[in-house]
């Protein structure tokens, strides 16, 4: 019952079908502006199974792992065959003192696709604003700040919903079914005190409801949905921190792509490096995985734990050149903190078995209590 309450207060902001923009308010307060676009009216995807026998077709890990597959399906725009597209979307940031009086901060997002290994990402967010493009073997980045920002990866691995949802399950994984608000829903779930992976699906439609980054500590609503071909993507996204609405997406439309000529060449001043569309992701060091920062200002005796999330570029030996605190709650720590962690030797990231330079966020994480 708890389950269920709990997933119902988070799903009474987001509502799977044109409920994006309501006004409803559980645990979250929802502060984003409402999006004044005209939407076209579209069928609902095909029932995957009917309202009778729901809770025995997903009441067992082999089904639910054949309901995300299905998912990953029906939301991966980038599918092999797809049609190139554009999608663009705007961004609202809420202000960090929670205070409804302050207006979100806005900001803009399109994604230029024509296959898996060439597409163009421009970003437009608070201070930021960067550009990425890959032709075949070669990604090229402009940005007028060192490293991406926090609302940058917010944005970023929000907007992975449009490559197909993705959860990996592993003996760990937990298996829990609810009805909410009328909705047959079914969570697949990591981790005990400290939640690893969570996705929550709708098993009529197989379409994600909600799916939680430990990573950046957020958890993604989707809403709205609506068709591109025969791919669905989120016309709404909101991101809760805790209990806390942070940003929201709201993606205006997806339409054919522009001719390649047309956005493919990289700007002025960018930058490269070697990538490829398969590529391998690094291993970072256990050492950085199991790393905890001590808090500075504890009481003698007592070893409280803060935590930290990185942003980090691994060379192709393995060793990091760059380092940067993204988020933490004492950033003279982290600061401090990554001296040590510089030293630490990963697994570099590799494209045909090559090494090649590679970005990623990480967190240093507290330990349970």
């Amino acid at each position: 019952m708890h389950f269920a309450t709990a997933l119902a207060a988070l799903l009474a902001a987001a509502t799977i079908y044109g409920g994006g923009h309501a006004g409803a308010r559980a645990i979250i307060t929802d502060r984003a502006p409402r999006a004044s676009f005209a939407r076209a009216a579209m069928r609902q995807p095909e029932s995957l199974a009917t309202t009778a026998n729901v809770e025995a077709s997903v009441d067992d890990e082999t089904d639910t792992e054949r309901l995300v597959a299905k998912s990953h399906e029906l939301t991966n725009l980038t599918a092999i065959g797809s049609a190139p597209f554009i999608l663009h979307a705007t961004l609202f940031f809420n202000d960090p003192s929670g205070d409804p009086r302050v207006p979100p901060a806005r900001g803009s997002y399109v994604l230029t696709w024509q296959s898996a290994d060439k597409w163009r990402e421009d970003a437009e967010l608070l201070h930021l604003k960067q550009t990425e493009i890959t032709n075949g073997n070669t990604l090229w980045t402009k940005r007028n700040a060192p490293f991406p920002s926090f609302s940058y990866w917010w944005t970023h691995n929000a907007m992975e919903i449009t490559r197909g949802v993705v959860y990996h399950f592993d003996s760990r994984t937990r298996i829990e079914i609810a009805q909410v608000s009328g909705r047959n829903v079914v969570c697949a779930r990591n981790g005990g005190v400290r939640v690893t992976q969570e996705l929550c699906l709708d098993t009529r439609t197989g379409l994600p409801l909600l799916q939680y980054d430990s990573t950046l500590h957020i958890q993604y609503l989707f809403a709205d949905w609506a068709q591109w071909g025969n791919h669905w993507y989120p016309r709404s996204i909101k991101g809760l921190s805790g209990t806390e609405a942070v940003m929201q997406i709201e993606i205006a439309n997806v339409a054919n792509a522009p001719p390649e000529a047309k956005w493919i060449a990289p700007p002025a001043e960018a930058t490269q490096r070697e990538w490829c569309a398969d590529m391998r992701p690094a291993q970072m060091s256990d050492a950085i995985q199991n790393a905890a920062l001590p808090d500075p200002n504890a009481p003698a005796g007592a070893t409280p734990i803060i935590g930290a999330i990185v942003y980090g570029v691994i060379s192709k030996d393995g060793f990091w050149s760059d380092l940067s605190v993204l988020e933490s709650s004492d950033f003279k720590a982290a600061f401090l903190m990554l001296d040590k962690l510089s030293a630490f030797r990963n697994q570099p990231a590799t494209c045909r078995g090559a090494p090649v330079q590679s970005e990623t966020i990480f967190r240093i994480s507290p330990p349970p209590r």
